[in-house]
């Protein structure tokens, strides 16, 4: 399958290279036989994403970190609805279900045709072919008073500040109650796009950074930081390199965050 994408929507198959190239290694951190088929079925040059070694730990790290509190959600809510706002080609549900969730993957309609061309059908999932800044797609989602986590992997930093406002208070009030895991791109980072070695061979643009966790809680209110892990701890099991580099404190903030979110109605 020919794809042609640009811009934001062509960074999605960043992570979708990197998680097919950790999952044939002998002892994989990740297994996403999802993203080895995919991989195998798109015509497209991935070797500008290969070997870029903060990139390829940087995705590796994040989604150790969101499947692990994903399955903690749907341990304690077996049946949970999650929303994976921003999709992309990320296989999560494969990964993390337990037979009993309902799931619903939300992106571009470009993007949700080619996810319906590569990913096989479950009656548990469903896609929603719509803008997550136009509201119309919650009304799509079921939940049915049911516990929901919402996911926000590689989104909000392509938002402006008042775009992620406007989102969160979508979120508020259509799932109030809702827990949110969302990845957050210190300020720095952002206003350095340009030189990130993979997403800077796409055209796409970061536009919104936080210095932590606790500086979103200011742009909806309800909205309260659980929790939240930077990637620098989890890269640091990987190799010496990342061990020695994100330990020193010049660069401790220098690098993407997941926060755990509950939004208090």
């Amino acid at each position: 399958m020919k794809v042609a994408l640009d811009g934001v929507e062509e960074t999605m198959l960043i992570p979708l290279c990197i998680k097919a190239e950790e999952t044939k290694r002998p002892n994989p951190r990740i297994r996403d036989v999802r993203a080895v088929e995919m991989i195998n079925r798109i015509d497209y040059d991935f070797s500008k994403f290969e070997k870029k070694r903060f990139s390829y730990g940087g995705v590796i790290a994040r989604t150790v970190i969101i499947d692990r509190e994903a399955r903690k959600f749907i341990t304690s809510y077996p049946d949970a609805v999650c929303i994976n706002v921003g999709c992309g080609l990320d296989a999560r549900f494969y990964r993390v279900d337990n037979g009993r969730i309902d799931w619903y993957d939300l992106d571009l309609p470009r993007v949700m045709a080619l996810r319906e061309g590569l990913l096989p059908e479950d009656e548990r999932v469903h896609r929603i072919s719509f803008s997550a800044l136009d509201e119309q797609w919650a009304v799509h989602v079921n939940a049915g008073g049911r516990p929901v986590l919402i996911i926000m992997e590689g989104l909000l930093m392509y938002f402006t500040e008042d775009e992620v406002r406007r989102l969160l208070a979508v979120l508020k009030r259509h799932f109030p109650g809702c827990s949110i895991l969302a990845e957050l791109t210190p300020e720095f980072v952002a206003k350095n796009g340009k030189r990130h070695e993979t997403v800077g061979k796409t055209g796409a643009v970061f536009r919104w950074g936080v210095g932590s966790g606790k500086d979103v809680e200011r742009l909806c209110d309800g909205l309260s930081l659980t929790e939240e892990w930077s990637l620098n701890t989890e890269m640091k099991k990987y190799e010496l390199l990342f061990r020695i580099i994100f330990s020193l404190p010049i660069v401790k903030g220098f690098n993407n965050r997941i926060a755990l979110y509950r939004m208090v109605s």
